[in-house]
């Protein structure tokens, strides 16, 4: 078997294949794969932080919700042990832990979700003044109640010892009112008696009068006043009479009321001229023309008073003047005129 041996001739190489140059091609590939995985280590650092702040917020929800719970039941268990035999009182119980149920399921929506905690929180708290206040109104009013009951036995020991004492009283009672009937029968007759001498008093101490003149004037031009009968002529009514003595009266400041009726009867009064109305002491009541205030002493004096209306007209006839102290009429004079 023939063996034939291949040897390259040595003078013959092969020419070797082109190679293109790799580098720029891997160096890019590296570059974009680093900035991959830094934006995956940055996303997983966030979505890290977010997790844990998440976590935080579920363990501070479930937390506040233990607590929550805990702050209702007591909350009802504080209420509960307010309640008694008053019906009042325990339907305001009722009333306050419905008010409490509607809070408490207010809370417990909120916390369904971990961005209402500062909401739930402050509904807590809500809750807790609530509560508080309920507490304060449900002593207040046990106290007043406690108050009331104590007021009900003492009023029904008191009305015991009263009906107990009944007889007595009635019979004592009967004295009294014997007794009674006396002193007011001498007390009316006393105040009889004084109000008789008062009136005797008062009747003592009016001031009487005499020597009442009474004349229709007419002024001239001098200023000299002249007397007139003519009515046309006079212009006003001048009056003069005296005070008399009178050691009953005290000292001081009196008052005459002059009363000038006209011939048809009525009394010439003018309101804003010092007219005015007075009571006789027979309690009728008068109109009287005007006052006549003066100083007594004790002694008799004399006094003149006019009524002098500018404008004013006179009819003819008989004009009757009254002079009045303490409603009791102390002289009366007549003028006539033409």
């Amino acid at each position: 078997m023939a063996t034939y041996q291949n040897n390259p001739d040595p003078k013959f190489t092969p020419a070797p294949k082109s190679q293109k140059n790799r580098t720029p091609l891997l160096a890019g590939i590296i570059a974009v794969l680093l900035i991959a995985l830094a934006v995956l280590g940055i996303s997983f650092m966030n979505r890290g932080t977010e997790n844990a702040q998440l976590s935080t917020e579920l363990v501070e929800m479930e937390q506040f919700k233990a607590q929550a719970e805990k702050q209702y039941y007591e909350s009802l268990a504080e209420l509960e042990e307010m309640r008694g035999s008053n019906q009042e009182l325990n339907a305001l119980i009722d009333q306050q832990k419905e008010e409490l149920r509607l809070q408490n399921e207010k809370i417990t929506s909120l916390t369904r979700d971990s961005r209402n905690l500062a909401a739930a929180r402050r509904e807590l708290a809500d809750l807790k003044s609530k509560t508080t206040g309920y507490l304060a109104e449900l002593e207040e009013l046990r106290q007043k109640n406690a108050q009331l009951t104590e007021d009900r036995d003492r009023i029904a020991n008191e009305r015991d010892l009263l009906s107990n004492d009944l007889q007595v009283s009635q019979q004592t009672n009967q004295q009294l009112n014997t007794e009674r009937a006396v002193l007011v029968s001498e007390r009316e007759q006393l105040a009889n008696r004084n109000s008789e001498l008062s009136r005797k008093v008062n009747v003592a101490s009016v001031i009487k009068t005499n020597n009442i003149t009474a004349e229709g004037q007419k002024q001239r031009n001098s200023g000299r006043w002249v007397g007139r009968t003519n009515a046309k002529n006079v212009e006003r009514i001048y009056v003069c009479f005296n005070s008399l003595d009178n050691a009953v009266a005290a000292a001081g400041e009196e008052t005459f009321q002059m009363r000038i009726i006209n011939p048809n009867g009525e009394t010439m009064s003018i309101e804003s001229a010092g007219s005015g109305v007075l009571t006789t002491d027979q309690g009728e009541q008068v109109p009287y023309t005007k006052s006549v205030p003066f100083n007594f002493q004790g002694d008799a004096a004399n006094h003149c008073a006019e009524w002098n209306v500018p404008g004013q007209e006179y009819m003819e006839g008989t004009y009757t003047v009254e002079l009045y102290n303490k409603g009791f009429l102390v002289g009366t004079t007549e003028l006539e005129l033409k």
